[in-house]
């Protein structure tokens, strides 16, 4: 009974996740979090720019937190607002605008968008980003994959496990749908000593701990 009590907890929590980001990802929400307290269930909506929601949204913010407390029987503390840090190393924020900018320009204008924001991410100080679009593009449905020269995007690994982010997002137009799946890995520093060689390597001790927590397991070793 527990595992079943698991996992119908966490498709409760992906409704409620997905209930409000429907609700305020047109006032700029990336992403939602969904955080137990003793006091009840408290949302986190994560944007790039809080003012606009706090100041556009307040009182749809208190409506959700009504309807969600009575929809799923649970008590919903409240909706607290979030900042997103380093919003271009966000996948969620970059997948928000490339959709902005292909529903604004159109999609036959998809290479131009994609490859401006990946110089973007970059610049920003990723280690690598990849783009994926998929759906009706063009005339008919398609696929297309992005990733600059020399841009790292480990697959397998610590790196892959603690220094990936990723982040997708649909988008509708009247001719049909486009997927959008952003992939970025984090700078070097935030790997936890992993250091990236020209997007074709690493060194480092691999485990994604941080320096202080190897040093203390070499000293524990040579001991």
């Amino acid at each position: 009974m527990l595992p079943k009590k698991i996992i119908n907890s966490r498709v409760q929590e992906q409704k409620q996740r997905e209930f409000t980001l429907g609700k305020l990802e047109r006032f700029g929400v990336v992403d939602v979090k969904i955080e137990k307290t003793p006091l009840g269930i408290k949302v986190v909506a994560l944007t790039p720019k809080p003012g606009i929601l706090i100041t556009r949204a307040s009182q749809l913010m208190h409506d959700i937190v009504k309807q969600m407390s009575i929809e799923y029987n649970q008590e919903i503390s409240r909706i607290e607002v979030e900042q997103v840090k380093d919003p271009i190393l966000d996948p969620a924020v970059v997948a928000d605008s490339i959709s902005f900018k292909i529903n604004k320009y159109g999609p036959m204008r998809y290479k131009a968008i994609v490859h401006q924001i990946m110089e973007d991410v970059l610049r920003g100080g990723a280690g690598g980003v990849e783009v994926e679009l998929s759906g009706v593009i063009k005339e008919r449905a398609a696929r297309f994959k992005f990733r600059p020269h020399g841009s790292v995007m480990p697959k397998t690994g610590q790196i892959e496990l603690f220094g990936v982010r990723k982040a997708k997002k649909q988008l509708v137009l009247k001719r049909g749908t486009i997927g959008i799946k952003v992939t970025i890995v984090v700078p070097p520093e935030h790997l936890g000593g992993i250091k990236l060689k020209d997007g074709r390597g690493s060194e480092g001790a691999g485990d994604g701990a941080p320096k202080n927590e190897r040093k203390e397991d070499a000293g524990t070793a040579a001991s």
